[in-house]
């Protein structure tokens, strides 16, 4: 992309010469003869770099950069001063200029300085759009998303224990981490386990932890990790999964604010905030006897569902960026964008994974695309596209298919028609007629 570089100095007769000059180098030029229209023009347009000169009749070059601060303007600033005024370009640099040059210039030098600035300001963009996909952690444009997050954010400050139910992949452990990191607890450790997939027989030890020689192999005293979240928040992820011995101790844990690790009979103070999650119906649970009531009641004081993503079809193309950003970021490919006939397919899926599924298709996606738009979406999809959109007439769909199949077969046999009658099985003759009737050119 073509840089822009707003030029402000009140002699006409530089801007004219600077703006030839720098134009052969392949820049797009503006000038402003006033700082002060310049300013207003920053406001309205985007310029990848500035250069000012330092002495001017309504604003200084140093006082202009004082503004853009003002302003929270980061465009890189460049200050162009008289020879044997560095005491101005060193204050200069000191209130952010990118670096300064004197007069009369030289061009070669100032193309140097202009490639480094533009150079270091791209960098700090990427930075910053990292930093901003980092932190990034939930995509919300759907009604029922903002509720989720309006709620999480209502009740963050609160040490309640919340219930967040959900498909697998909705994103309930986003939601548990979104309502820690909103919460007074946020400087303290966060921790997730999940119930499910930890042996029954393991489970115990490692929520909460063991003296040395409670049992064959502890040879030292080991944390559990509800005592690792002290002062923070303990995520348990698919708690229906608990063990009923084990949910015993759990309410306990939550009635009386201890824990007793293996192998001990003293009971340790915790200071810990639960947050618990599941893909199954703990209240079909209960009746059945296979989830403790009392436990029920005690984690499910703040309730919050998270839809599946079928049902929030606003957050998909959202959601389907913010990934194409993140893995494009992660493997060092140049950004992409989504084709209509992408995001039309990817709107059209439903999601049985929810939204861990959309991220490995756009994954996959990202990896498998040359050029900057992603024109198709794996196989996977595109078959549930299929079976998704309006049935045709048998004739109808025969004939695309036959269509489709053809171009196909010529591509890959590299329009070798005798090759291609014995892949297909029919005769060159049919396979004539067929390139005849479809109009395909070879």
């Amino acid at each position: 992309m073509v840089k822009r570089i707003l030029i402000v100095d009140d002699d006409r007769d530089i801007l004219n010469l600077m703006k030839l000059k720098l134009k052969n180098y392949g820049y797009t030029i503006f000038t402003e003869s006033s700082p002060v229209e310049a300013l207003n023009r920053i406001k309205d347009e985007h310029f990848d770099l500035i250069l000012v000169d330092q002495l001017m009749p309504e604003l200084s070059g140093l006082e202009f950069i004082d503004r853009l601060k003002e302003r929270d303007i980061k465009t890189p600033v460049i200050l162009m001063t008289a020879y044997g005024s560095l005491e101005d370009a060193v204050l200069a640099m000191k209130k952010g200029a990118f670096h300064y040059i004197t007069k009369p210039i030289n061009f070669e030098e100032l193309k140097i300085i202009i490639d480094q600035a533009l150079e270091v300001s791209d960098l700090k963009k990427e930075l910053n759009e990292l930093k901003s996909l980092l932190s990034t952690d939930i995509i919300a444009e759907s009604p029922q998303m903002k509720q989720v997050l309006e709620t999480a954010k209502k009740i963050a400050p609160f040490d309640t224990t919340v219930l967040i139910t959900g498909e697998s992949g909705t994103g309930k452990e986003m939601i548990a981490n979104f309502i820690h990191k909103n919460s007074l607890r946020k400087e303290r450790p966060f921790i997730a386990i999940n119930c499910g997939a930890i042996p029954s027989e393991l489970l115990e030890s490692e929520l909460f932890g063991y003296k040395k020689g409670a049992f064959t192999g502890a040879n030292t005293d080991k944390k559990g990790l509800i005592e690792e979240a002290e002062g923070g928040t303990l995520f348990l992820d698919e708690i229906g999964e608990l063990p009923l011995d084990l949910q015993v101790k759990l309410l306990r844990v939550l009635q009386e604010n201890e824990i007793k690790p293996i192998g001990s009979n003293r009971p340790k103070k915790i200071d810990v905030r639960f947050i618990a999650a599941t893909n199954r119906d703990l209240k079909k649970m209960v009746e059945e006897g296979k989830f403790r009531e009392d436990l029920y009641y005690r984690i499910n004081v703040i309730p919050i569902h998270i839809p599946p993503l079928r049902e929030r079809k606003e957050d998909i193309i959202p959601l389907a960026q913010y990934f194409i950003n993140k893995f494009c970021s992660r493997y060092g490919i140049p950004k992409k964008r989504l084709s209509e006939k992408a995001r039309e397919k990817l709107l059209n899926y439903d999601y049985k994974g929810n939204v861990r599924e959309l991220e490995n298709i756009i994954e996959r996606a990202v990896l498998t695309t040359e050029g900057e738009e992603i024109t198709d979406i794996p196989v996977t999809v595109s078959k549930r596209y299929i079976l998704s959109q309006e049935l045709k007439p048998f004739k109808e769909a025969k004939k695309e298919f036959e269509e489709s199949y053809l171009k196909n077969l010529l591509e890959k046999t590299d329009f070798n028609i005798s090759k291609a009658s014995k892949i297909a099985g029919i005769t060159r003759a049919q396979i004539y007629r067929m390139i005849k009737r479809y109009g395909i050119e070879g």
